[in-house]
């Protein structure tokens, strides 16, 4: 990485710290983040079942249905489908028909195709501000698997141990990924620190623990935080916590940390969520002593 490279990267880094991300950046963020979960989802669901993409594809659209619903509660747009439904998805995940996600709508309909199309798309999207274009995809994370958790087990058996995998891996690769991005400092030197401010560039972006604390030692730490966009949808439960926690986990592993979620809202009440982290310990066999069969 070249000197222009590293100032970026190192200003890139500051601003997720101060959490000082424009709001339409962090829009475009969590429509990439979305797009590329369902493409991570495809890939690695295909290794349990050949009817993956179609499960999937089933999936978003119940998704969908729920987000136009709430939206429409809300009162931000109408109660639409079809096209219409398709359009404003498809304008919220930034993507048109030539996009190679394009496949994520395509249980409403096609994604937006022409120049007319287009523009029926970005009108759309206007009735909502940037800000809550953001939290509205953002919210997405969490409906889907709730949807995914209801509809996945009657065609793949221990559906939810295989999304809490599809979760570990994505958060040690993420953590990888950041570390090298962003030259985040040698982790023996305060490794649940580093966790830490991995951990909250996600969370950051989907909008968990909008207000938190937390603290290390160099050895452990903990996160508390005010919780998620999530807990108070239809159908979801301590289960999801479990399943989401595993990229949390993914990402402590990465750091030679082990992750336990000590506090849900789901499961305690209150307000808050918390996880701690300390040292993964290697466990090992005992061993015989030389003189044992003298």
């Amino acid at each position: 990485m070249g000197i222009t490279g590293r100032i970026a990267a190192r200003l890139t880094r500051q601003a997720y710290a101060r959490e000082r991300i424009p709001e339409r950046v962090l829009w475009w963020l969590s429509a990439a983040g979305m797009r590329d979960w369902y493409r991570v989802l495809d890939k690695r669901l295909t290794e349990h079942t050949p009817d993956a993409r179609a499960l999937l594809v089933r999936a978003a659209t119940t998704t969908f249905a729920r987000r136009v619903e709430a939206l429409a509660e809300a009162g931000l747009v109408r109660a639409s489908s079809g096209r219409e439904a398709t359009f404003l998805m498809s304008g919220l995940y930034r993507m048109d028909a030539r996009h190679r996600a394009a496949w994520i709508v395509s249980g409403l309909g096609e994604a937006p195709r022409t120049a007319r199309d287009k523009l029926a798309a970005r009108r759309l999207i206007a009735r909502l501000s940037v800000r809550e274009r953001w939290e509205e995809v953002a919210t997405h994370l969490g409906e889907l698997l709730v949807v995914l958790t209801q509809e996945l087990p009657p065609h793949l058996p221990h559906a939810r141990k295989i999304l809490g995998d599809i979760c570990f891996d994505a958060g040690r690769k993420y953590a990888e990924r950041v570390r090298r991005t962003f030259s985040i400092d040698d982790p023996l030197a305060d490794a649940p620190r580093a966790a830490m401010e991995v951990l909250r560039m996600s969370e950051y972006v989907f909008r968990v623990n909008p207000e938190h604390w937390s603290e290390s030692d160099g050895e452990r730490g903990w996160l508390e935080g005010t919780a998620c966009p999530w807990w108070s949808r239809p159908g979801w439960n301590g289960a999801h916590c479990g399943i989401f926690g595993q990229f949390q986990s993914g990402i402590a592993s990465a750091f030679g940390l082990r992750y336990h979620l000590t506090k849900t809202i789901p499961r305690h009440g209150g307000h808050t969520c918390r996880i701690d982290v300390r040292p993964i310990e290697l466990r090992r066999k005992p061993t015989a002593s030389p003189d044992a069969h003298t």
